[in-house]
């Protein structure tokens, strides 16, 4: 029996030798399974964190997280390099309550082919001063390929997740959004009926939008849920070739869905509810873009605005009782406005196959400002009092 152990083990042995060196052999990449960290205290959580994602080796690299609690008390975040995955179901990254400069959780900074799926990031934005400025992941430069699924985000002063390329000529390019939750995050933004209306001080206009993408190119946001905006639910600015799909916007302070000198943006299958000022905005020289198939309820004023934009489809959606602010004309189910601002001037806008439910007091279903050039409306359905459309000769 002894000699029979014996060889057993050798050949055990000889086995994960083997398989060492098969593995080295391959295409580098490692495995690294990191926590849980229940018996490090917690202020040296992130140094751990750190430790080891700087200690990846070169190539691809996965680090599984246990499921547990994990502890950010320095505001620059974690730096993710490379060519990584990042596996935290389960995890909850709390970020500390005394942080007082800007910061994020995660930091994707000049570095592309990163995966994140699964885990939690929880601020503590009530007790950040108003002008400090925490996002969830930020990605910057101009780099490519990010798939960020199944995580949430919540309590945030800045952005749930913001990715920021450097210029139309060196965007980010790449991002996938699938499942991602944000609830309660961004930056304070004082409405337009108010004193002081705007960010508040410390805080600027990329602070906004609980997912923020500027200087973008090929993206799509799917499925995802962002609730209780401080300011815009969405901004995407200079974000073109994207998809955003089967996605809910609602309760923003401010706006929902907000294009922004966008190209080539398909809109489909969304339910954008109760935001505290436009449901929709396409503006600013955005162009060749469909909104399609979509719920836009109780704004609190125009369910869409659409200035200085062109080659615009808006099919097939349903808007119920917007302008629910009785802000001044600003109170239309969809208004269309020009001006000589911008370089693209409104014009063939398709507007078909929607309906409208009014509430009784407002401007009109559809209002087209002066100097609008073509509008095509066809096979609309109205409901309520108001007039169907207004418009500004």
């Amino acid at each position: 029996m002894p000699r029979i152990v014996f060889c057993l083990l050798f050949l055990l042995c000889c086995a994960v030798g083997v398989a060492r060196i098969s593995r080295a052999e391959s295409v580098a990449s490692s495995l690294v399974q990191m926590g849980p960290l229940c018996d490090v205290d917690t202020s040296a959580h992130q140094a751990v964190i750190q430790g080891v994602l700087d200690g990846l080796s070169e190539g691809k690299n996965t680090v599984l997280f246990a499921a547990g609690d994990y502890w950010l008390t320095d505001p620059r975040g974690l730096r993710v390099p490379g060519d990584t995955t990042l596996l935290m179901r389960g995890a909850r990254f709390h970020l500390a309550d005394n942080m007082v400069a800007d910061g994020q959780a995660f930091l994707l900074d000049n570095v592309g082919n990163i995966r994140m799926e699964g885990g939690e990031v929880i601020g503590a934005r009530d007790a950040w001063d108003d002008g400090v400025n925490i996002a969830g992941v930020r990605i910057t430069g101009a780099n490519s390929d990010y798939h960020l699924e199944s995580m949430v985000f919540r309590d945030l002063s800045s952005n749930a997740v913001g990715v920021f390329g450097d210029s139309t000529e060196a965007p980010v390019r790449n991002v996938f959004l699938q499942q991602v939750t944000g609830i309660n995050c961004c930056n304070i933004y004082i409405d337009y009926l108010q004193d002081n209306q705007g960010p508040a001080p410390g805080s600027d206009r990329r602070d906004q939008g609980t997912v923020a993408f500027y200087y973008v190119d090929g993206w799509v946001v799917k499925g995802c849920h962002f609730e209780g905006s401080r300011s815009d639910g969405t901004h995407f600015y200079h974000a073109h070739n994207g998809t955003f799909v089967n996605t809910t916007v609602s309760n923003s302070t401010m706006g929902g869905y907000f294009l922004e000198e966008c190209e080539n943006v398909v809109s489909s299958g969304n339910y954008i509810s109760n935001n505290g000022s436009r449901g929709v905005t396409i503006e600013r020289n955005s162009r060749f873009c469909t909104f399609t198939s979509n719920i836009v309820i109780h704004s609190g004023r125009e369910g869409m605005w659409l200035p200085e934009i062109a080659h615009i489809m808006v099919n097939d959606n349903i808007f119920v009782e917007n302008g629910q602010k009785n802000d001044p004309e600003r109170d239309c189910e969809i208004r269309i406005d020009n001006s000589e601002v911008y370089h693209t001037q409104t014009e063939d806008i398709h507007i078909k196959n929607n309906i409208f439910r009014m509430r009784p007091g407002q401007t009109a279903a559809i209002f087209i400002g002066r100097t609008v050039g073509e509008v095509i409306m066809d096979g609309n359905t109205y409901y309520g009092d108001a007039p169907h459309l207004h418009r500004v000769e």
